[in-house]
């Protein structure tokens, strides 16, 4: 798509799509890492130390209200944008590197994990590894509605440059858990890629 827009166009599209991501990873509490390219790195977990599970729902929260906004969005022409979305769970070492234009960033294998789920994804999906998936099971506050990812034979999985075949999932949905006030049992709201993740009362926002 770059290749038929001006060095320009591009940029303001790119700035108008990440002010717009800046605006949800806020609001969920995941910092983001650097953007590098077309690419949006951002991490949950860290420097805010959080649980694995709690992490992994603050990261799929926030890609499905990303899918959300690029659903919506459109150039200055009315073309339509499509992303894809890779998370991975697991550890990472962060800090500062260098003494020219020094930056905080992330080094380890779940990082370049997290790298080959987006590239292996599709557009307007987003690919989670089985790590992640795990930990998605255990989110606090909502359940998450993860696919198998079959392919074009219907074997599960995917191919992964060093990894080998990977079993994947897709997160196509998340269901709030709102506790009743008289017998404080969880019951399931949906959101899914077409509603934004905004349920929470800002009263109550704990992400």
């Amino acid at each position: 798509m770059s290749s038929e827009m001006t060095p320009q166009e591009v940029m303001k599209m790119l700035n108008d799509l990440y002010s717009r991501f800046d605006v949800e990873a806020a609001k969920h509490g995941i910092f983001k890492v650097e953007t590098i390219g077309d690419a949006y790195i951002a991490v949950a977990g860290c420097p805010k130390k959080c649980s694995g599970p709690e992490a992994a729902q603050k990261m799929a929260l926030f890609a499905l209200d990303a899918m959300k906004i690029v659903s919506d969005y459109q150039t200055d022409d009315g073309s339509n944008v499509c992303i894809r979305a890779g998370l991975a769970s697991g550890p990472c070492v962060a800090g500062v590197i260098g003494t020219a234009l020094p930056k905080y960033t992330l080094f380890g294998d779940t990082v370049n994990f997290a790298a080959r789920m987006e590239q292996t994804s599709e557009k307007m999906k987003i690919q989670i590894s089985p790590a992640t998936q795990r930990m998605l099971l255990d989110a606090p506050d909502y359940d998450f509605v993860c696919e198998e990812r079959r392919d074009n034979t219907g074997e599960l999985g995917v191919e992964v440059k060093g990894k080998g075949r990977q079993y994947t999932y897709w997160v196509k949905s998340a269901h709030k858990m709102e506790a009743s006030p008289k017998t404080d049992k969880m019951t399931p709201v949906q959101t899914n890629e077409n509603d934004m993740v905004d349920t929470l009362d800002e009263s109550e926002e704990k992400v």
